[in-house]
């Protein structure tokens, strides 16, 4: 029967020491150690090294799916959702950076199966966001662009935003969000829209 607190003691440890030393340095007789659970009974709960790594990551997208669909879900306006969306992505990295940095930086040492799962997993995200961005475009608040490269931004100012933000300083990571959005908002909204629509940039903040 599967000791489910084991379980999760070792994959905490194993979060702890892939983010410090790296997926590659980390061996399976580390994270036993870190977990104190003897290294023969590692493999009574994950099948090898990778799987444990495949573990963390398809728990971290899985959590952030169900948030992000409860967003989906609770807020009608597009623009104010995609807002919404993305601090809560952008706090949620910041909540779990070392987890945010696996999925960065280690998600190629996945391998068959497990690869072509996390793949799938990644695409529904992709896909939440680029249902806003068609919603968006379809009200005609957006410049002639196209959304795929658009998506993509949205994805490289999240997933790098571990990388350089600090704690602790004048803004916190909500404010930070705020601003990444103005930014984008500012160079993919058309500039010239119906006056006699609402005013989505000024509402939204």
């Amino acid at each position: 029967m599967i000791d489910l607190d084991k379980r999760e003691l070792l994959i905490q440890a194993a979060v702890d020491l892939f983010a410090q030393k790296g997926f590659t340095e980390t061996s399976v007789r580390d994270i036993g150690k870190a977990a104190k659970v003897n290294t023969s009974l590692v493999y009574y709960y994950f099948k090898d090294k990778e799987e444990i790594l495949y573990s963390i990551i398809e728990r971290s997208n899985r959590d952030l799916i169900a948030v992000l669909k409860e967003i989906q879900t609770k807020e009608s306006d597009p623009l104010e959702c995609l807002r919404k969306m993305i601090v809560r992505h952008i706090v949620f990295s910041r909540e779990s950076w070392k987890v945010t940095k696996l999925i960065s930086v280690d998600s190629y040492q996945l391998h068959g199966q497990r690869k072509n799962q996390n793949i799938r997993i990644q695409r529904e995200i992709y896909n939440m966001y680029m249902k806003q961005l068609q919603q968006l475009k379809a009200s005609r608040v957006l410049q002639d662009i196209n959304l795929t490269v658009l998506n993509f931004v949205i994805f490289g100012m999240i997933n790098w935003f571990y990388r350089w933000y600090k704690s602790g300083k004048s803004l916190n990571e909500e404010d930070v969000a705020n601003q990444m959005i103005k930014i984008l908002n500012f160079g993919i909204l058309r500039e010239n829209r119906d006056p006699g629509k609402k005013e989505l940039i000024n509402d939204a903040y």
